[in-house]
């Protein structure tokens, strides 16, 4: 039973996580196409730029986490 709740949270975790990624990448692209007309910030644009990196680094941690443990 624990290992069904450990799979579920994982499942959840993930979804979020590309949730977060994909609303950063939208909000990024809203502002590249306003331009000046954007009402984000600088501090802003850095926090969606981190969200997408983080994301890229726990999607590669976590695809290379399955390359490891098949060796």
């Amino acid at each position: 039973m624990a290992y069904s709740i450990t799979n579920k949270t994982t499942i959840i975790m993930q979804f979020i996580n590309t949730n977060r990624v994909k609303t950063a990448k939208l909000k990024l692209s809203q502002h590249r196409l306003q331009g000046q007309r954007s009402n984000l910030s600088i501090y802003q644009v850095a926090e969606l730029m981190d969200a997408l990196k983080i994301g890229d680094d726990e999607h590669t941690e976590q695809h290379n986490s399955v390359f490891f443990s098949l060796n």
